[in-house]
């Protein structure tokens, strides 16, 4: 099996064309990489977060590139007052310096007891920075305009109606303790998409690909195994 990863436009190394993105920019981006690459077979299609709506508009617009999907920490809307107090949030980390924006995106990111676990274990805070990017701020940091354009493509942003469309076998991951994806969100998509399978992680957070590695990739992995066929 092979696995792609790859930069969404805007962040990483990919190019940061300066203009608001939309949702179907990304699922053209992928669709783009996907004939570059020629990948010809269906593909297990995973997003975590904001990448959980690129890749149900994807599935969404091209069905028969999809054999299952996977949704992480990922939801069917974005309310746009939400939308106006990210742009607020994104402000407000311009106007601070690489340690302070540890000290707020922290918080948001991973649940109490893991927050207490990082306190005790610089190694492994040391670790998560690097792990989550925040390292590579001083070399390559984000400007202020390339989180707006991001924004951008979440602006409108709704699958509430459409999501009894997705037939692919799909399974949903949501943290109990997500203050950013709340896990009513993930059953919400567990209810309208026909054939999904809802695991909720229990007092993890957003971020809980990292708090417990070894759990969730066990439960995407035995998922896909049990749709290789």
């Amino acid at each position: 099996m092979t696995i792609i990863t790859f930069d969404n436009r805007g962040v990483g190394k990919s190019s940061r064309p300066n203009y608001p993105y939309t949702m179907d920019m990304f699922v053209e981006d992928i669709k783009n990489l996907l004939d570059y690459l020629n990948v010809q077979e269906r593909i297990h299609l995973c997003g975590f977060s904001m990448g959980g709506h690129i890749s149900q508009s994807f599935v969404l617009k091209y069905p028969d590139k999809v054999k299952t999907l996977i949704l992480c920490g990922s939801g069917a809307y974005i309310d746009p007052t939400s939308t106006e107090q990210q742009l607020k949030f994104f402000k407000m980390l311009k106007s601070v310096d690489l340690e302070q924006r540890i000290q707020i995106i922290i918080p948001n990111t991973f649940s109490i007891t893991f927050r207490k676990k990082l306190k005790e274990d610089k190694k492994l805070l040391e670790l998560i920075k690097n792990d989550m990017g925040l390292i590579a701020y001083l070399k390559d940091p984000p400007r202020y305009q390339d989180y707006i354009n991001q924004t951008a493509a979440e602006s409108g942003f709704d699958t509430r109606e459409s999501l009894h469309k997705i037939k692919q076998p799909t399974l949903i991951m949501g943290g109990k303790k997500d203050v950013l994806a709340p896990i009513m969100e993930s059953e919400f998509l567990h209810e309208k998409i026909p054939n999904s399978r809802l695991e909720v992680l229990e007092g993890l957070g957003h971020g809980f690909m990292i708090e417990e590695p070894e759990k969730a990739n066990k439960i995407m992995w035995d998922f896909i195994q049990d749709h290789l066929g």
